[in-house]
């Protein structure tokens, strides 16, 4: 959110998109479905922000899956 405590300052939370993204709770999922319906995020920036986190292989496939039903695409 931008107002004047942030001197009108937009900052975008990759690192928070990633969080729900593995937390993967009904609440998060729809959070990240909102941020790709209202293009607040690229998947190329998730998958750069998901290589760089670590994760156990077998749960960073799994948020890889979700970034890729998010934008409704395979592979």
């Amino acid at each position: 959110m931008a107002g004047e405590n942030t001197r009108f300052i937009r900052g975008w939370c990759l690192d928070l998109a990633i969080a729900k993204y593995v937390a993967g709770r009904e609440k998060d999922r729809a959070f990240t479905k909102a941020l790709v319906r209202h293009a607040m995020t690229q998947r190329e920036v998730l998958e750069r922000r998901l290589a760089c986190t670590a994760l156990d292989p077998q749960l960073r496939e799994i948020v890889s899956q979700r970034i890729r039903a998010d934008f409704g695409s395979a592979p």
